[in-house]
């Protein structure tokens, strides 16, 4: 059994617009997204437009069943490198030549935006003839109104040329990032669309939830966090504007479970608030992910009486390495989030990394032995689970220059394993993670690996052929791109990582003057 309730139905013939809007991993990823949620019902408020939503693996849109041959646009949101192939995939499967030069000037104008997009447009601008370069609501409307005015899109490229945050590979130098200054201008879904199903795979992750977004951005400088500099700064919804989005929602979609949706949401400035007040309203509230800073007995027996049973908390590694990685959270703060947690007979998921840099044999064992310990503090088995990943360099953050070792990540992860038992402890594939760092950091170049791997599974040795080697001095590819943060603060702050500098939050001690807002600089 499987019902989406609030899918906008259109007849395709009296819109001049058709647009497919395209998330190349599951659905119960895609549903998860409340970008892909942005998109569908932004762009269906325009009455000469309709837009499908099209789920990998599959090249048809879930509206009409019509293949992707058939639309005037074809957007992919790209959230994870790894999705890079799925992209071709689905071209394939909606009747498309993978290569924009294989294609001919009737087929849909072929887009992509997110995250990946965003911070490095270079590996899939073989088969991407534009993309857009930020948050959907700053481009898309004028983005339309270019595609109205011209008779086809794929053939007058250059239209799009002067429009703020649009890059189009091989015709323009680069461009700049735009983002929603204000949150009062973001575009809030209401009437989302929901499915109901007993098909476990279909379920989204938070279940039957309303999204509702809490802020966008983060200022805490984690060195390792691209949408943390991506995005920056962060801009919180007013409690006023979130109080009546969640019951506007409840009337549009019945749904009375809400999931706080932002990079940091626990930072907004009401937030303890912000629970209680929705759970005051009868509503259950989930959130992804809560800063240690924020875990104290209040906010947990508010999220505890509205059914929440497991906080999220991401320690990364022994304080040393959190030094290095600019996240100056304490073991006792993790000790004490934890403590906190057992006792409201709540359960706690962990996340790790290993392999950030200066990382030694030393600061692996005490990673490994600080995790033992928590382990001992898990009132039982299913209590604690725990969560190891190799760290990956991304660009266009203060790491983008740091190597991935895939030899020295082997031996972590193999160390790791055979020192640190239980069923409720994971570590992902070094070799998965090999692949997602070489997407993340190369070039136009990979468009023949990946296109061979949208085919067949390519042995790792190839990909670990295209590895490549950064420094202070190279020309990175993804400078094409500016996000608005200056290279040199980024790499000052690798400099200060490799020392085991910190560098505080801005928003309690002051701008440090990286570019992304309009703040008055207190360093020079």
């Amino acid at each position: 059994m499987f019902t989406e309730h609030n899918m906008v139905v259109k007849d395709p013939l009296k819109v001049d617009v058709r647009f497919a809007s395209s998330y190349p991993n599951l659905y119960r990823s895609a549903m998860s997204s409340l970008g892909f949620h942005i998109i569908y019902d932004l762009l269906n408020h325009q009455q000469d437009v309709y837009c499908e939503r099209v789920v990998y693996p599959y090249g048809r849109s879930l509206e009409t069943g019509s293949p992707l041959k058939d639309f005037d646009v074809v957007s992919f949101s790209l959230q994870y490198e790894q999705d890079y192939p799925h992209v071709l995939k689905m071209l394939r499967e909606g009747g498309l030549e993978v290569r924009k030069s294989d294609r001919d000037s009737d087929d849909p104008l072929i887009i992509a935006g997110g995250p990946c997009a965003s911070s490095n447009p270079l590996p899939m601008s073989p088969f991407i003839d534009l993309v857009i370069i930020g948050e959907a609501e700053a481009i898309l409307p004028e983005f339309l109104d270019i595609i109205r005015q011209v008779d086809n899109p794929r053939e007058e490229l250059e239209s799009f040329i002067d429009l703020d945050g649009v890059f189009i590979p091989g015709m323009m130098p680069g461009s700049k990032l735009v983002k929603v200054e204000d949150m009062q201008d973001a575009w809030r879904p209401v009437k989302q669309v929901f499915s109901e199903t007993d098909n476990k795979e279909l379920v989204p992750a938070f279940g039957k939830s309303f999204l509702l977004e809490v802020s966008r951005g983060c200022a805490r400088g984690c060195r390792f966090c691209m949408a943390g500099c991506l995005y920056r700064p962060r801009r919180e919804v007013d409690i006023k504007t979130l109080i009546q989005t969640a019951e506007d929602g409840r009337k549009a979609t019945g749904l009375n479970k809400i999931a706080l949706i932002g990079a940091a949401v626990s930072d907004h400035s009401q937030f303890e608030f912000l629970c209680s007040e929705l759970i005051n309203m009868g509503f259950i509230v989930t959130t992804p992910s809560l800063r240690i800073e924020s875990v104290n007995e209040d906010l947990l027996e508010i999220l505890k009486s509205s059914g929440l049973k497991t906080i999220t908390i991401a320690p990364e590694s022994t304080w040393k390495l959190r030094s290095v990685a600019n996240k100056p959270i304490t073991d006792d703060q993790i000790k004490t989030a934890m403590d906190t947690a057992f006792k409201l007979n709540m359960n706690v998921k962990l996340y790790f990394l290993t392999g950030l840099p200066t990382e030694t044999n030393e600061d692996l064992q005490e990673m490994m032995n600080m995790i033992r310990t928590l382990q001992f503090m898990a009132p039982h088995r299913d209590s604690l689970r725990i969560s190891i990943n190799p760290f990956i360099p991304k660009p266009n953050t203060p790491f983008q220059w740091a190597d991935f070792d895939h030899g020295k990540i082997k031996n972590n992860v193999k160390f790791l394993k055979k020192n640190l038992k239980g069923r409720q402890f994971k570590v992902e594939n070094p070799n998965k993670s090999l692949i997602q760092y070489i997407l993340s950091v190369g070039d136009a170049s990979l468009g023949d690996i990946i296109e061979e791997s949208s085919h067949r599974k390519v042995p790792i040795n190839d990909w670990e052929k295209l590895t490549p080697q950064w420094n202070l001095n190279s020309q990175l590819p993804w400078e094409v791109i500016d996000i608005g943060i200056k290279k040199k603060f980024f790499a000052e702050e690798y400099k200060k990582a490799l020392s085991g500098d910190l560098t505080p939050w801005c928003e309690t001690f002051g701008c440090y003057n990286c570019g992304s807002c309009k703040k008055n600089n207190k360093l020079n």
